[in-house]
């Protein structure tokens, strides 16, 4: 291999993880070479002159952990301009903003592919041109992984210092990277392709059909199981890694959210108690691992060890904390001193045309908490100090408010509509994909369908407590399953809102009401679309004023997922585009 080529890899490799992977157009199996100043032929051959790194590259223990570092990144922000994937930005987007969570801003103006793409899916619209269809950030990470799992072994009998250990734990981490992303392109598109190794050159078949959400839900399963017993110790490494990599809990929580999902899709009790089964593996080792600190006044032994009321927000969200006790697996912007710019765009400000406002905002569930209450409000009472610390001016009046959670550096001091310390300079705010009371909750789900609702009810109690100023805000309790259920979203719609996670609670809630579908066929190939359920539309449509208008816009299933990028079907022929939306052959 050319010397200015390895030289050039070694580059990408070594800044991948600080920058945060480079972009390139909609291709989905290339790593992108574009900023780099090679010869013409990087147009065509991704890694020069048809060599893998083999011989060149995969020699230390170093160099794998690079590579593994650089599979992370490519999660890490990218979205600097309006045109660059980012998946920080498309989740937003998926989840958060198709939901009754979030919609556009007040002072909101199409100003670039953003806010085009923003207000086709708000009035839905969508198009496989949308930018929100790229998915090239989660296959791009992919595509590290498969390189890592295809030539990281190799180096123990070259490095002495790359152990067996090390092996596993670098194999058990880009596993479980892999299978979240496969989860979320299932969750987003649904029929997706599985890419069967790692693709280092431009000539490689890049013809790969989709694969049905059975089969990629399967597979990721029998994956994160037959690696989560090398995968690393919780807090195994005393640093940022301890929650910036996949550790033994990540995994757990990733199985629990796979088997949650597969068991809303197909009602399977069998499903739904293996969830509980990781989620109680999680709640054993977070109870063990805990230590008492010393300004702890009550040291009474717990189930769960959650910041109390005065120190959650500053200890998940604030500016001095991140990576909390109670956290399992966040993407890392702190640790490597890199601006969450999508996430900054997104929920704190994109132009001059806002002013405190991101692309969205909140929708009238989180609306006016003026002296008179709003029956919309989902925190339904002013003792849940949740919608303060979240939303901001949540009693001022307004029906719709920025976002306070993940913008502000402290908590709010009180009960008030104060813009208390909205700046955040730096911006440099991990992203939390999974932390101890969303696994509560997930748990407190399983169980209602389990018909355990008293257990239930105790870990959404748990939650809830945490964040209430006095008793008078208290839940109460139901033996009837519908209330139950709808405890339980109502709970994960007030603790994870604007975390990524509503529209795919909405999507098991909507699977759990359609009737009279075997959803084990419909999950395996595509062959009928039934209709969505009235209950999923009375809660995901709520922020829409024409209700009716919008539901005729989303008939069927096949319109809770994103139609497949245009740019994708035009380069992968075997793709078949999502039967709700346009053809784009």
């Amino acid at each position: 291999m050319n010397n200015k080529y390895k030289s050039a890899l070694k580059t990408i490799l070594s800044v991948l993880p600080l920058a945060g992977g480079v972009r390139g157009g909609a291709r989905v199996f290339s790593i992108i070479l574009a900023s780099i100043a090679l010869s013409s032929c990087v147009d065509t051959v991704i890694l020069p002159e048809n060599k893998t790194l083999d011989e060149d590259f995969w020699q230390k223990k170093s160099q794998v952990e690079s590579v593994v570092a650089a599979a992370y990144a490519q999660l890490r922000d990218g979205g600097t301009a309006a045109t660059s994937p980012s998946f920080q930005r498309n989740i937003i987007v998926w989840s958060d903003f198709r939901s009754d969570e979030l919609m556009v801003s007040s002072d909101f103006k199409s100003i670039n592919t953003i806010t085009t793409g923003l207000s086709e899916i708000y009035s839905m619209n969508l198009t496989p041109t949308n930018i929100f269809t790229q998915w090239y950030p989660l296959y791009s990470c992919i595509n590290y992984c498969n390189l890592v799992l295809e030539r990281g072994e190799g180096v123990m009998k070259i490095d002495p210092d790359y152990t067996i250990g090390d092996w596993e734990a670098n194999k058990a981490q880009v596993t479980a990277l892999k299978a979240l992303c496969y989860f979320y392109l299932v969750r987003v598109f649904r029929d997706v392709p599985v890419t069967p190794h790692a693709y280092l050159n431009s000539s490689d078949d890049l013809q790969i059909p989709q694969t049905a959400p059975a089969k990629v839900l399967q597979m990721c399963i029998d994956d994160l199981e037959s690696v989560v017993d090398g995968a690393p110790l919780n807090n195994a490494y005393g640093d940022a890694r301890d929650r910036g990599y996949f550790n033994k809990d990540g995994i757990h929580a990733l199985l629990a959210d796979i088997y949650l999902w597969r068991a809303s899709v197909n009602k399977s009790a069998e499903d739904y108690q293996k969830c509980v089964e990781y989620c109680d593996k999680i709640f054993a080792e977070k109870k063990k691992a805990h230590t008492f600190k010393p300004y702890e006044k009550d040291k009474t032994e717990k189930d769960f060890y959650l910041s109390d009321y005065t120190n959650y927000y500053n200890d998940i969200w604030g500016e001095n904390g991140q990576n909390a006790e109670e956290s399992i697996f966040e993407i890392q912007y702190k640790e490597n001193n890199v601006t969450n710019t999508a996430l900054s765009n997104m929920y704190y400000g994109y132009s001059s045309f806002t002013s405190g406002f991101g692309y969205v905002k909140t929708t009238n569930i989180y609306g006016d908490y003026s002296a008179s209450g709003s029956t919309a409000n989902i925190f339904k009472n002013l003792v849940d100090q949740r919608i303060f610390d979240f939303c901001f001016g949540a009693n001022a009046g307004t029906e719709q408010h920025a976002i306070r959670k993940f913008v502000a550096k402290q908590k709010s001091p009180e009960a008030t509509a104060s813009t208390f310390n909205i700046d955040r300079r730096d911006f440099t705010q991990n992203w939390i994909i999974y932390r101890l009371t969303d696994i509560m909750l997930m748990k407190a789900e399983a169980l209602v369908q389990l018909q355990q609702p008293e257990q239930a009810f105790d870990l959404v109690k748990f939650v809830n407590d945490r964040a209430l100023t006095n008793v008078s805000g208290a839940l109460k309790y139901s033996t009837y399953q519908d209330k139950m259920e709808q405890l339980v979203l109502m709970e994960r719609a007030r603790e994870l809102c604007f975390e990524g996670k509503r529209w795919f609670d909405l999507m098991r809630y909507n699977y759990r009401h359609i009737d009279g579908t075997d959803y084990t066929k419909l999950m395996s190939e595509i062959s009928s679309f039934p209709a969505n359920s009235d209950a999923f539309y009375e809660i995901a449509l709520s922020k829409y004023t024409a209700v009716s208008a919008m539901k005729a816009k989303m008939p069927t299933e096949p319109y809770l997922y994103m139609p497949i990028n245009d740019e994708e079907v035009k380069i992968n022929t075997a793709l078949v585009q999502n039967p709700a939306f346009p053809s784009s052959k």
